[in-house]
């Protein structure tokens, strides 16, 4: 008999889309198909508190336990890894030569990282995807003392915060003009900047490897553009990720920087759905990483395949940590353009603020907030609201951003 829902990954997406299919009221069969093995573990937590664990209570970084999947009535084949998709008969082919029927593929394939090929296969170079690289990279910093992260992004930067705390001295590369340049607004760039330096990290922006220094296969540090060198023991390879198309392309579905999808999240070949950082929503400038769109897509294509009324699109957020700092971000912050415009706002806890990004038409694109909670879930309402305060308001503490807020809600 044939699986009558199959997907493949088991990380947030595929996770979520399962659990909303049976809280949907989907009685068939489902299949969970993972390459990794053992039960998922949460991905945020890999670049921050699991890095530094000492391994004795990993459970609690569990996305499900396994009797999750017996409860649910799911089937859940880990370290099988799927090869191909014959469209025309339907069936998934592993790569242990068993074949699977479906009614309904669900593909949250994720993403790969981009690798360094001057660094590809020394001992001591990481990247941080999966929990497999977590676990390399945690057995690997015990009596380490210097690493050098490649890439000034999110996880470039938690990865330089954990190894901080854990005693190493680290130095940052990234070749842009700022850290998180193509994520973040200048003035949380220059927030992090200062916030890193304070706890000794090594920043170089504007500058890129040159050499990655080698003694027999084991890396021995970076030479920068500048001439410099750094001596490390440890590279983290942060320099952001690429959609998992293989196994879309075995069936001829078309994709981009992604593969491409309705509202629905609906491929091009029938009864194919894609979920998750490998989804690019028709019509979306990029593909969006986290969490919330994880569970968002999941829930779409889950609504979908159960014939039932789509899910109100909310804004996208997002979160990172770096050593005693939160920050929520919700929407998108707008590329560099003549009229963007960040607007800083205070915070009321000391230290608080958020940046409120504003794209070309003048309409609120993003909020980010750093030790303010209370601006950031005003401003994820205004996003999901579709409401757009004057940015000369928001730059004025005395605005009562609350009042606005609930008279837009009443509209």
């Amino acid at each position: 008999m044939a699986d009558q829902i199959i997907i493949v990954g088991a990380s947030h997406a595929g996770i979520s889309c399962a659990e909303q299919l049976r809280a949907n009221g989907y009685a068939g069969r489902i299949c969970i198909i993972d390459r990794l093995v053992g039960a998922p573990l949460e991905r945020p937590p890999l670049s921050k508190a699991f890095l530094q664990a000492n391994g004795q209570d990993d459970a609690k970084f569990l996305l499900r336990r396994l009797d999750w999947f017996a409860g649910h009535d799911i089937e859940f084949l880990d370290g099988r890894d799927a090869v191909s998709i014959d469209p025309m008969q339907k069936q998934l082919n592993l790569d242990d030569g068993s074949q699977h029927g479906y009614d309904k593929l669900v593909l949250a394939t994720g993403a790969v990282p981009r690798q360094l090929a001057a660094a590809a296969g020394l001992d001591g170079v990481f990247v941080l995807r999966h929990p497999d690289d977590a676990h390399a990279l945690r057995e690997a910093i015990s009596g380490r003392k210097h690493a050098v992260v490649i890439g000034g992004g999110y996880i470039g930067l938690e990865v330089a915060a954990s190894l901080t705390k854990l005693g190493l001295r680290v130095d940052v590369i990234e070749m842009a003009d700022r850290l998180l340049a193509r994520v973040a607004s200048p003035q949380i760039s220059e927030f992090f900047n200062e916030l890193h330096q304070s706890h000794d990290v090594g920043l170089h922006i504007g500058t890129n490897c040159q050499e990655i220094l080698q003694k027999g296969s084991a890396f021995t540090g970076v030479q920068l553009t500048d001439g410099s060198q750094i001596v490390a023991e440890l590279l983290l390879v942060g320099i952001g990720v690429l959609p998992d198309l293989d196994l879309a392309a075995s069936a001829g579905i078309e994709a981009g920087n992604g593969i491409l999808v309705d509202a629905m999240m609906q491929s091009s070949v029938q009864d194919i759905f894609a979920i998750g950082d490998v989804a690019l929503i028709d019509g979306a400038a990029l593909r969006i990483e986290s969490v919330d769109n994880a569970q968002m897509t999941a829930a779409r294509a889950a609504a979908a395949i159960c014939g039932l009324a789509q899910p109100s699109m909310a804004a996208p957020w997002f979160w990172s940590e770096q050593f005693d700092v939160r920050l929520q971000s919700a929407g998108i912050v707008p590329l560099a353009s003549p009229d963007l415009r960040h607007q800083l706002r205070p915070g009321k806890r000391e230290g608080g603020f958020s940046v409120w990004s504003y794209g070309d038409n003048g309409e609120l694109a993003a909020v980010e907030a750093v030790r303010d909670p209370a601006g950031y879930m005003l401003g994820k309402k205004c996003l999901d609201l579709g409401l757009s305060p004057d940015p000369d308001d928001i730059g004025n503490y005395d605005f009562d951003l609350k009042a606005f807020v609930a008279a837009g809600n009443k509209k």
